[in-house]
């Protein structure tokens, strides 16, 4: 499959597809000596890595447990498939794949300023795949990543994600508001938009507003990588959780201003809210494409955070257990640089937050009586373990 990889309206490069093998060719690079290639990762040995990356990155994920049904009602052979049926337009990006001889230009198809067809995430929500061959497959939906059910919403306040929770009773959906309510407190009113609970379909969801503007995209996994100069043998080393001073590292190469206050931050609320889902995907930088300032992308998945450590760690272990969760909690989150910039920190803005985690649990169904008293503690004592380290420096 021939496709040009588009930047808005810029024509970055030609390249082949081929589905089977997934091999990537680039055909034509016609301003390869252009910075502009190797700011967005394309540029230089590892432009066809970058490229292949792009497009692996670029799906749904193989390990949604609806991607067979999609597939069979499409008649397709791969979650890749389906994007290349459209332009690959996504909501985090301004990238997209336009076929030889269009003349299709950015401002007639992007979904920040155009509709899409709903009735695809609809289906999704629901659950109900009978119709969904019969939905546009040029919707965002199509080149979301992450293994849950989820749906791009437009609303009269902007654009959401609608998601499913991972717990049948919603419970993480609470953890994931305790989240949000503490990148306010930690950063400010207008860090970061809140995430809130709404109901679909007799059945609780996650609302997540769009975290980047129209002029803005979230660079993130692979192609972060490759923008940074690392080898294909370092950038398959940091798919995994992150470890601190390789992101200190991403941000130092990405030219994010203060990056050591940027890392302090994330690192702090990634421990405060025992947030233990901080993978490629869940992490990035924001870049304004028009004039190339980024900053670092606050923790935005909060599907883990206070208290759901680990999906092999039971709940009622982890209640009848403490000590253990503890630990578990020390050696995930003990990770702070005192040498890191922490003047932006005042610990007084976390005064009373365990009390909101402790009630925050009460009438949830199978969750144990004192799961929210454990993770009010688990809290505590990383809220006293950052004030250690921020008085250090």
């Amino acid at each position: 499959m021939k496709r040009t990889l588009m930047l808005k309206n810029r024509e970055l490069l030609d390249f082949d597809f081929e589905p089977e093998t997934k091999q990537v060719r680039i055909l034509d690079a016609p301003e390869a000596d252009d910075p502009l290639l190797a700011s967005l990762g394309f540029g230089g040995p590892m432009g066809e890595k970058a490229v292949s990356w792009t497009i692996a990155e670029r799906r749904m994920a193989l390990n949604r447990d609806d991607m067979p049904q999609i597939l069979d009602a499409f008649g397709a052979s791969s979650n890749v498939e389906l994007v290349f049926r459209g332009h690959g337009l996504s909501l985090v990006d301004q990238l997209w794949y336009r076929k030889p001889g269009s003349t299709e230009r950015w401002e007639d198809i992007n979904f920040f300023d155009n509709e899409w067809d709903t009735s695809f995430g609809t289906a999704i929500l629901m659950r109900d795949y009978r119709h969904i061959a019969s939905c546009s497959l040029e919707t965002p939906d199509v080149t979301t990543l992450g293994h849950m059910r989820k749906a791009w919403e437009r609303t009269p306040d902007g654009i959401r994600m609608i998601k499913e929770p991972l717990f049948e009773n919603g419970c993480d959906i609470e953890g994931a508001l305790l989240a949000s309510k503490l990148c306010t407190r930690l950063f400010g009113q207008n860090a970061a938009r809140p995430l809130y609970a709404v109901k679909r379909y007799d059945r609780p969801f996650s609302a997540s507003p769009l975290m980047i503007s129209r002029d803005e995209e979230l660079v993130q996994g692979s192609r972060l990588f490759a923008k940074c100069g690392f080898d294909e043998h370092k950038a398959q080393e940091l798919i995994g959780p992150v470890a601190s001073q390789d992101y200190v590292d991403i941000l130092v190469r990405s030219g994010v201003p203060d990056a050591y206050a940027g890392a302090a931050k994330v690192f702090a609320f990634k421990a405060l809210s025992l947030l233990a889902d901080m993978h490629a995907g869940n992490f990035g930088i924001i870049c304004n494409v028009e004039t190339g300032a980024c900053r670092a992308a606050l923790p935005f998945d909060y599907d883990r955070a206070f208290g759901l450590l680990s999906a092999d760690f039971p709940l009622a272990s982890m209640c009848n257990n403490p000590a253990y969760a503890m630990l578990l909690c020390a050696k995930e989150f003990s990770n702070l640089d005192p040498s890191w910039d922490w003047s932006w920190y005042d610990p007084r803005t976390l005064d009373g937050f365990e009390e909101r985690i402790a009630g925050a649990y009460t009438g949830y169904d199978n969750l144990p009586p004192n799961f929210g008293d454990l993770v009010a503690r688990l809290f505590v004592i990383q809220r006293n373990y950052i004030n250690t380290v921020a008085l250090e420096r």
